[in-house]
């Protein structure tokens, strides 16, 4: 499929939009973790689905697509959460960015760049003041030239065990 850049139409998704912003979640996570389609796939699904249809209306979840040709072709997403207030961050809200999916013949023609220019105009409309992310090799670029840094300080991870 050519994909012409001039065609390509970005706009906010909406409720409509998400059986894609599903399909190319879990598209990416299995590109990312070579995972295959099981029934874990479709717990994740199901999660989803219920994820995004609460977070979408109550604009916890702010999504971009790249619409081509009535199909999407990239997403992109930006949860917004509360924390307690800090120096930097007085009103506790924060951005976190994730689901940045171009499917593969649509890669390399600066769709994740438009989506996450769309995504950072957003974060400045509701006044976050910090956006975060964990970037993939291919796309950690694009981050950088965006504006984005290491932390000053190193983040942890924990993963708890679950009972039995």
């Amino acid at each position: 499929m050519e994909i012409r850049k001039e065609k390509i139409v970005y706009r906010r998704a909406t409720a409509d939009d998400i059986p894609a912003l599903i399909d190319y979640r879990v598209r990416f996570l299995r590109e990312l973790h070579d995972h295959p389609d099981d029934d874990e796939t479709k717990i994740l699904r199901n999660s989803l689905l219920e994820y995004f249809t609460k977070a979408i209306p109550a604009n916890d979840f702010v999504g971009w697509v790249a619409d081509y040709e009535g199909k999407i072709i990239g997403t992109s997403g930006m949860v917004v959460w509360q924390i307690p207030a800090r120096y930097g961050v007085e009103n506790g809200r924060l951005g976190y960015l994730l689901n940045f999916y171009t499917i593969p013949e649509a890669r390399r023609k600066g769709i994740g760049t438009r989506l996450l220019i769309e995504l950072i105009r957003e974060a400045e409309s509701i006044e976050l003041k910090t956006l975060h992310l964990h970037a993939t090799e291919d796309g950690i670029n694009i981050y950088r030239k965006a504006g984005f840094v290491e932390p000053e300080q190193p983040e942890l991870v924990l993963k708890l065990k679950h009972p039995p």
